[in-house]
């Protein structure tokens, strides 16, 4: 069956569905309901959905009509019509049949059909459903599915309304940009502590900030490419990485000093990746993200692996010995590629 046709299949009218509840039964088989309007459907609906099918064998879903929306929720409502509304439900795997509630409240289907159960999602007590006392004297149960998620449709219009009155903004032009300069992190422009993840640690080295400034000044982007294969052997994590991170940019910041972009690889020596330098991920990744070409990119580091992956990538490199910045920075500046 063609999946469209499937989903299809699901949606009852209610002569159809009164058919479909016989069959079900007849089989032996439990039957769950449930309702709701389920416009813009969210995370907080297929958990539930999902959760309601787990305690039944078989799961049917009334879907509000629009005027019963329109009535309930307010006039502005729903946003999708019933149509689609009942459509996206009938999609989900955990649903077996949908069909339209004319009505406000459940009671007179559940009189009519008579399920098993009758399941509710949110922060509901089961005492609080005001169809629960019926469904209760036909010898059905009452079940209520706690919500995983903490959204809802009307969160999710507020949202909408609340983005929608904000302007989005222009796309960054870099003036002037004349070429890339991609920088090692450790022993590059901070002292090299193995390990590092704590950020009172992070100590700039001499010469780094002056000479960040001159190559900005010169019109060359900025941006850092780092191995951290501490996060991959579990010696510190991500979030370490990126407050060391935030200790680093704060104090070039507050020079004028702008990074572009940091790359970082957080993968171990024994682990297969490519962005691990000698390998060449960061660096041909950095290229496309800023379109550099890489006659126009320099690549400053400290070790054997930061030249190596500069050399294979196609572009400059210039070594970085420790406290000597400054050279590597005039090195850069009167080359003749700019």
């Amino acid at each position: 069956m063609d999946p469209a046709d499937k989903i299809l299949s699901k949606i009852l009218s209610m002569d159809q569905m009164d058919e479909w509840v016989a069959q079900e039964r007849a089989a032996g088989r439990r039957i769950g309901f449930t309702c709701g309007s389920f416009d813009l459907l969210h995370a907080g609906h297929v958990q539930y959905l999902g959760a309601a099918r787990e305690l039944c064998d078989r799961l049917m879903v009334a879907v509000n009509s629009d005027a019963s929306v329109s009535r309930y929720k307010n006039p502005l409502r729903p946003i999708v019509p019933e149509r689609e509304r009942m459509y996206v439900v009938a999609g989900l795997a955990a649903v077996d049949a949908v069909t339209r509630m004319e009505e406000d409240r459940p009671l007179s289907l559940l009189l009519r059909w008579k399920p098993d159960l009758y399941i509710k999602g949110g922060d509901y007590a089961e005492d609080s459903l005001r169809s629960g006392d019926a469904v209760k004297e036909y010898g059905g149960k009452v079940a209520v599915v706690k919500s995983g998620f903490p959204t809802s449709s009307s969160k999710l219009i507020e949202r909408i309304g609340v983005l929608s009155g904000h302007a989005a903004p222009d796309n960054a032009v870099g003036r002037g940009f004349r070429g890339l300069v991609l920088l090692d992190r450790d022993g590059t422009l901070i002292r090299n502590v193995p390990f590092l993840h704590d950020p009172a640690k992070v100590e700039i080295l001499p010469g780094v900030i002056d000479g960040l400034l001159k190559l900005q000044a010169a019109g060359l982007r900025l941006a850092i490419v780092t191995n951290q294969q501490g996060i991959g052997l579990g010696y510190y994590t991500a979030q370490d990485f990126i407050a060391v991170n935030q200790r680093l940019l704060r104090e070039l910041g507050a020079r004028g000093v702008r990074i572009s972009k940091i790359y970082f690889c957080p993968h171990s020596l024994g682990e297969q990746c490519s962005c691990r330098k000698p390998a060449t991920g960061m660096i041909t990744r950095a290229m496309r993200d800023f379109d550099a070409a890489p006659e126009r990119t320099f690549l400053a580091g400290d070790s054997d692996d930061d030249m190596q992956a500069g050399a294979d990538a196609g572009c400059h490199t210039v070594r970085v010995d420790e406290g000597g910045f400054g050279a590597a920075v005039e090195q850069i500046l009167n080359s003749r590629i700019w």
